[in-house]
């Protein structure tokens, strides 16, 4: 098993084939409906392999005093992503999730889409450590 100081993103992160997700096309009601019935916080918004943004619960529960259920998911999603590779080690991870106040961050390797991190798994993996 590995140390701690070993683990990398590829280590912890969630496959992308087990990542919901949604396209920048999709409706935001869509994807408020999506994360309610998943029980998710965000969904990465992917064209094929690539992803362009991520919406989270958050975004459309501050969007929604505008009616905007509407509108393509496009219009509300974060464009400007903060990214690792999957070589970043556990402490980068946990340096940019702090240092920005983020709970989830997606895994690139050339622009493809290859995986998400989140809190929640980063605590399982040091609980199940202890």
């Amino acid at each position: 098993m590995k140390e701690l100081a070993q683990l990398k993103a590829e280590d912890i992160m969630l496959p992308a084939e087990k990542v919901i997700t949604i396209s920048p096309e999709d409706k935001i009601a869509l994807a408020d409906l999506i994360m309610t019935r998943s029980s998710v916080g965000s969904l990465p918004v992917v064209e094929g392999e690539r992803i362009l943004g991520i919406v989270t619960q958050r975004d459309i529960m501050l969007a929604k005093t505008f009616q905007v259920g509407s509108l393509p998911v496009r219009d509300l999603m974060t464009k400007r992503l903060i990214v690792v590779g999957r070589d970043a080690p556990l402490k980068e991870i946990l340096r940019l999730m702090i240092e920005n106040r983020i709970e989830r961050l997606p895994v690139v390797e050339d622009g493809k889409f290859l995986g998400l991190i989140v809190h929640g798994r980063i605590l399982k993996e040091l609980y199940r450590r202890l």
